[in-house]
């Protein structure tokens, strides 16, 4: 079984990053919100919601 090398960690931690960061911009999650906060919905069923998308 082959390990992994010093480049093949480096790229799963870039992306791991990359796709850490791109969860907190807020075009992925401003919209959830505003529709939440517009319809007064409970916030169990916004992040249901998110998560699934």
């Amino acid at each position: 079984m082959e390990s992994f090398s010093a480049k093949d960690l480096s790229t799963i931690g870039g992306i791991a990053t990359v796709s850490l960061l791109h969860s907190f911009i807020p075009t992925r999650w401003l919209p959830f919100s505003i529709v939440k906060r517009a319809q007064k919905r409970r916030r169990q069923c916004i992040n249901l919601l998110h998560f699934c998308l």
